[in-house]
């Protein structure tokens, strides 16, 4: 059973207001579904948010008024309700919503791709795609019955259909859910050699087959994962030095995650950072549970 964790956040300001909820999935879904999020919007302009890339597939249900996804040359833009699936990937995606949106969002393993979709997340890397073209009419009847319900009986209804196809899909190989746990766990400070010796192969097959289990090589996740935790840091309430931030998270030194945010998000660090000071319902939107307490005491980097 779906478990929803603590009570609904809401703010407003002189651009709108918002509301969030989070869940955490039923038993039989734990180690492919990392989590549920329940969000609505009610701005006074249409917005246009950049969602930086992940280590992680995310199912997008949009509920109201048609949500807009693209990434690089790929998008989906519906008039009404939709559900799509957010390949792994080294690009942003660029999310726009005409001033009200009503969103469900699942935060994925990229492992379970195969077992959940029917297609292995190598062939989902890098793209946006309608969820219908992965699980027929039963995506559609989905949508339209979530349309309707309540916030917990939308967790429910979602958790309900990926422990069906879950039932009938192909089990996570137990090798790649190995290098999966070890580069998560490690927050991507882990070398290729140590997922050889896990392994047993070599750096090629090695390679090949995890880019076609998760849609990205090795040492790319790798990346990916570290970054997320940089932006996971400076997400948080308070204040941290970049160069803090970069020592936590293995980069060499501040300039060198300057630039992975260059090269991963099109922007510096302290461009997100006023970015999030910017739009406060993205910002508050996208906050999860806070594990630490925030850094006190320390000035922002440039």
């Amino acid at each position: 059973m779906v478990r929803v964790l603590g009570e609904t956040r809401r703010g407003s300001d002189s651009a709108g207001s918002w509301e969030a909820q989070l869940a955490a999935p039923s038993a039989t879904l734990v180690g492919m579904v990392e989590g549920y999020g329940a969000y609505h919007e009610q701005s006074r302009a249409p917005v246009v948010r950049r969602e930086l890339p992940e280590p992680r597939l995310v199912l997008v249900l949009s509920l109201a008024s048609g949500l807009s996804l693209s990434r690089g040359c790929r998008s989906l833009s519906p008039d009404g309700p939709s559900a799509a699936l957010v390949g792994v990937g080294q690009q942003p995606i660029v999310a726009r919503h005409h001033g009200s949106q009503t969103v469900l969002e699942v935060r994925l393993s990229p492992l379970s791709a195969e077992c959940l979709f029917g297609v292995p997340a190598g062939q989902l890397a890098d793209q946006v795609v309608d969820l219908a073209e992965l699980w027929g009419k039963g995506a559609i009847e989905l949508v339209e019955r979530a349309v309707v319900a309540t916030v917990a009986e939308r967790f429910d209804l979602v958790d309900d259909a990926l422990a069906a196809h879950a039932e009938e899909g192909r089990p996570v190989d137990p090798v790649m859910q190995g290098v999966w746990n070890q580069l998560v766990d490690g927050q991507g400070a882990v070398t290729m050699g140590a997922l050889r010796e896990q392994t047993g192969w070599s750096e090629r097959r090695l390679a090949c087959m995890f880019r076609e289990q998760s849609g990205l090589p090795p040492k790319v996740m790798s990346r990916l994962v570290r970054f997320q935790h940089a932006v996971a840091l400076l997400r948080r309430p308070g204040h941290r030095s970049l160069a803090s931030v970069a020592l936590t998270c293995g980069y060499y030194d501040q300039a060198h995650l300057s630039r992975e945010f260059r090269e991963l998000a099109d922007e510096t660090p302290t461009e997100f950072m006023a970015g999030l000071r910017a739009d406060t319902a993205g910002a508050e939107m996208a906050t999860d549970v806070v594990v630490a307490p925030p850094d006190t005491n320390v000035q922002d980097g440039t």
